[in-house]
C-alpha cells in the first residue's frame, strides 16, 4: 500500500474521514486548551503568551537579534518588534545595536526579565504536568519527534 493510500482516510475529503482520527483537529484543540491554561496564569503576573515566549528564548540563548527571536517564537517580525518594544518599555528586556552589523538590534534579559522568567516557569509548570500525565517518557519522546517531522514537512521546500 502507498503512503498516499494508507494516509487518505486522514484528507478532509476521504469518504472514511472522522474529525475524532484527523491529527490536525487534536493539535488545534491541545493547543487551544493549552493556550487557555497558559493565559489564565500568566495573566495572574502581569504577562502574557508572547512575552513568555521571547524570555524563555532568550533565557536558553542569550541575547539574540529581534529578527531570531521572531523565527524561534513563530511570530511576525512586525508583531515581534511591537512585543520586544512593549517589554523594553517594562523593563523586562535591552534592545542594543548589533556590534558587527548595525542593520541587526539584539535583545537581551533584563534582571527583571530573570525575575519575571523564574515566576513564569515555577507557575506553568503545573500546567505542563497535568498535560504529560499518563504518558511515559518513551511516549513524550515519541510525540515531540512525530510533532518535528510534522513541522519539517511543512518547513522544507
Amino acid at each position: 500500500m502507498t503512503s498516499q493510500k494508507k494516509s487518505s482516510r486522514y484528507l478532509p475529503d476521504h469518504e472514511d474521514f472522522s474529525y475524532e482520527e484527523f491529527p490536525f483537529y487534536w493539535l488545534a484543540r491541545v493547543h487551544s486548551v493549552y493556550a487557555l491554561e497558559m493565559e489564565k496564569v500568566l495573566k495572574k503576573l502581569g504577562t502574557d503568551i508572547p512575552a513568555r515566549r521571547v524570555l524563555l528564548i532568550l533565557r536558553r540563548q542569550g541575547p539574540v537579534s529581534v529578527s531570531e527571536l521572531a523565527t524561534h517564537a513563530i511570530i511576525k517580525l512586525s508583531t515581534i518588534t511591537r512585543i520586544v518594544q512593549r517589554m523594553r518599555d517594562d523593563g523586562l528586556v535591552e534592545t542594543r545595536t548589533n556590534l558587527d552589523d548595525a542593520r541587526i538590534t539584539d535583545v537581551f534579559v533584563t534582571q527583571k526579565g530573570y525575575e519575571l522568567t523564574d515566576r513564569i516557569q515555577e507557575a506553568t509548570k503545573k500546567i505542563f504536568v497535568k498535560g504529560y500525565t499518563g504518558l511515559s517518557d518513551a511516549q513524550l519522546q515519541k510525540l515531540t519527534q512525530t510533532l518535528q517531522v510534522v513541522f519539517r514537512n511543512f518547513t522544507d521546500d
